[in-house]
């Protein structure tokens, strides 16, 4: 568009000169000017000397001024030249850390695909990065800190000299294309990256350790195109991380499989969401020395286009990857608290919180909210978290915990054994229950190990002044031993299976029945 508007600018002036030197040509054939001194000299009453020299100073000036005039003109066009080239270059770069963007990468992707027939010789690695604990120092360092952060992971990335370039995907995601010869693998290349990266980052005088996940693919030998070879590096990110952090992972066929599977599953996922068919089930908890109902724990059930239950692990997990876990859990425990309403008053709701949630400052006021919207008590409801929640995010969890506590509502520790929880953890955070996982309790009876494990949590709790809860009893054997330790609340198939909220009151009838029965 520029480049149109500069051409008449061009175009004009140089069309002026032509028109100059062809009235001069023709004057110089006629003797113009000799013609004209003749006229002046004739009629010297007239003045006319004198008016053709103002008409010659005027026109030196007029000519000065339109060079002036076009000389800025010329400039202020390449200004906008250079500024439509640096708006290019932005949308097409990274701002923080200077690396091509998605944008170039769809256009690279494009040229790439064209010239591959004229390179096919050439092997390259595709190597998809993403930043294990990243949000944690982004947190202690503060956004400022946190860019820093980034543009040193960048430089240790694109000073490996395999690489041939880096994009910044987004976030702290970021990509990597590497040019494969004989006397190096993909392999070495990844784990050089993999060891650059995890070297410690020291900004602001503060040690940051940070971690990556790498999901690797090779073109043209995975995929033919590109653009399909990046996508199986993607799939093997998702890989590695599903794996755990900080893991280096390669593309294998099975992962498409896998890929498209989990994509299914997502879309039903977001269906059975929209239509209400994921539903809250009851399991009860016991009072394991007197034998009576104390509660229920509410456990998500999803029954899958009629082909039967999902396990909860597998799609809580999804609703955390796609970001629908909050919208999920706020929809389950709005339809507990109303089921809970019509229990007994003396009989507690007890609701997880994953992980992730923990790490969102306002899920206690949803909870409040929640609470508020169904006209439940607080003090009848009690929030399970994890210990991994903990080490996530700790002074987050610890505000979240707090604001829950001081609302009534009651905190248990769920999983107890299986994290990373510690003593001043448990000291300083508020917690009223702490519940034995149930791989303690599995084989407890006949493995000397796990029922010291069993004893030393039993004890911690007495200790701190908590009650505790056993997950998981699934034999008479495990109850009668868990009764003799002293252990306050048990839980599991034993004692009963999660149940639907109709179910659930009948359980109740049942269970309110025999008790009366036991005290007639």
């Amino acid at each position: 568009m520029l480049e149109k508007v500069l051409k008449p600018n061009v175009i004009e002036p140089t069309l002026i000169f032509v028109l100059a030197i062809i009235i001069w040509m023709i004057g110089a054939e006629y003797e113009a000017f000799e013609m004209l001194a003749e006229f002046m000299e004739d009629h010297e009453s007239w003045e006319l000397d004198e008016l053709f020299l103002a008409v010659v100073v005027l026109g030196l000036a007029g000519f000065f001024n339109a060079y002036r005039y076009y000389s800025g003109q010329r400039k202020e066009i390449e200004r906008r030249l250079q500024a439509e080239s640096d708006l290019d270059w932005l949308s097409r770069h990274d701002s923080l850390t200077g690396l091509p963007n998605r944008h170039y990468l769809k256009q690279f992707i494009e040229r790439a695909d064209h010239s591959a027939k004229e390179d096919s010789g050439r092997k390259y690695g595709l190597v998809s990065i993403d930043l294990d604990g990243f949000k944690k120092a982004n947190d202690l360092l503060g956004h400022a800190g946190g860019d820093k952060l980034l543009k040193e992971v960048a430089e240790r990335i694109t000073s490996n000299k395999a690489v041939k370039m880096a994009f910044r995907l987004g976030g702290d995601e970021f990509l990597a294309i590497v040019r494969l010869k004989q006397t190096t693998t993909l392999d070495e290349i990844a784990r050089q990256l993999h060891r650059d990266i995890s070297q410690p980052i020291l900004i602001d005088g503060i040690t940051n350790h940070i971690g990556a996940s790498i999901g690797l693919a090779r073109y043209p030998e995975d995929g033919d195109k590109l653009k399909d070879a990046i996508h199986y590096s993607d799939l093997a990110l998702y890989s590695a991380k599903r794996s755990g952090k900080n893991n280096i992972a390669s593309f294998e066929t099975s992962m498409l499989a896998l890929s498209i599977e989990r994509s299914k599953l997502e879309q039903d996922l977001l269906a059975a969401m929209a239509n209400d068919e994921i539903k809250p089930h009851y399991q009860p908890l016991i009072d394991l020395k007197t034998g009576k109902l104390r509660g229920f724990e509410a456990l998500a059930r999803w029954n899958r286009n009629g082909q039967g239950f999902v396990p909860p692990d597998k799609f809580i997990s999804v609703a955390e990857d796609i970001g629908v876990i909050t919208e999920l859990a706020d929809k389950l425990l709005l339809e507990a608290c109303r089921d809970a309403k019509t229990w007994p008053d003396d009989l507690t709701l007890s609701f997880n919180l994953s992980p992730v949630q923990l790490s969102d400052r306002l899920v206690g006021l949803r909870v409040i909210s929640t609470l508020a919207k169904a006209a439940f008590p607080p003090q009848r409801l009690e929030v399970e978290i994890t210990e991994s929640s903990l080490v996530q995010d700790m002074d987050t969890a610890s505000a979240i915990l707090k604001g829950l506590h001081n609302a009534g509502i009651r905190i248990a520790l769920d999983d107890f054994g299986t994290g990373y929880s510690n003593l001043s953890q448990l000291s300083q955070l508020k917690f009223d229950r702490i519940k034995i996982d149930r791989c303690f309790i599995s084989n407890f009876e006949t493995d000397e190990k796990q029922m010291r494990i069993v004893k030393a949590i039993l004890s911690l709790g007495e200790g701190l002044g908590l009650h505790t809860t056993a997950e998981g009893i699934e034999k008479m054997e495990q109850l009668s031993i868990l009764k003799e330790l002293g252990c306050q609340f048990g839980q599991g198939y034993h004692l009963g299976k999660p149940v639907d909220a109709e179910q659930t009151v009948r359980f109740i009838d049942e269970h309110l029945g025999r008790d009366k029965a036991r005290y007639a």
